[in-house]
């Protein structure tokens, strides 16, 4: 009789385990539910911040860059403040002007990351015409001078029209220093795009 009870015992009322059997797959079904919807919810949050990331870098921050009104200033004011190439009327002298022209010079603004760019060529007035056998053997380095000087300047620096002449100038300054003893007069940019 004691084995009897032990089975009695440890055997659960048939009551008692269907309604265990009837419990047991719910919970584990709204827990599976559950857990599918956390799991969605957590990839479209991360799809979300990840997608805010990129809008951010890649079309925001490069729009609010450049300010609209200095860029629509910069394209007003850059027939006045530029000399046109091959211009000096007013000068008065005969002597034949002589340019030496750096073409198509592409580089990425300082702190652009890759997503800008300025595309320019760079003119430069000789004081000699016996000078540009001088500027055509250093083209290289000018070039890379050019180069150097331009993506130094941030998006800012370069769209800023009143930069333009302090830009010149130290442009000006390095190209002398390479080229020396024959000299430049003056920097012209024959085409200045920045994207």
């Amino acid at each position: 009789m004691p084995e009897e009870l032990k089975e009695v015992e440890s055997a659960p009322a048939p009551a008692d385990q269907e309604a265990e059997l009837e419990r047991t797959p719910v919970v584990k079904s709204e827990m599976t539910q559950l857990l599918t919807r956390v799991g969605v919810i957590a990839v479209v949050a991360m799809v979300a911040v990840v997608a805010a990331y990129f809008v951010t870098v890649k079309v925001l921050k490069p729009m609010m860059a450049t300010d609209p009104n200095a860029v629509q200033e910069q394209v007003e004011a850059a027939p006045e403040n530029e000399p046109e190439p091959g211009g000096h009327e007013e000068a008065g002298n005969n002597n034949e002007e002589v340019l030496f022209e750096v073409d198509q010079i592409i580089v990425n603004p300082a702190s652009t990351v890759g997503s800008r760019f300025l595309s320019c060529s760079v003119a430069f007035e000789l004081k000699n015409p016996e000078y540009l056998g001088r500027f055509e053997s250093r083209e290289i380095k000018i070039r890379d001078a050019l180069i150097t000087i331009l993506s130094s300047r941030t998006v800012d620096e370069l769209a800023d029209a009143r930069l333009r002449e302090p830009l010149r100038r130290q442009i000006l300054a390095r190209i002398n220093k390479l080229t020396e003893p024959a000299e430049a007069e003056a920097v012209y940019f024959k085409d200045f795009v920045l994207q």
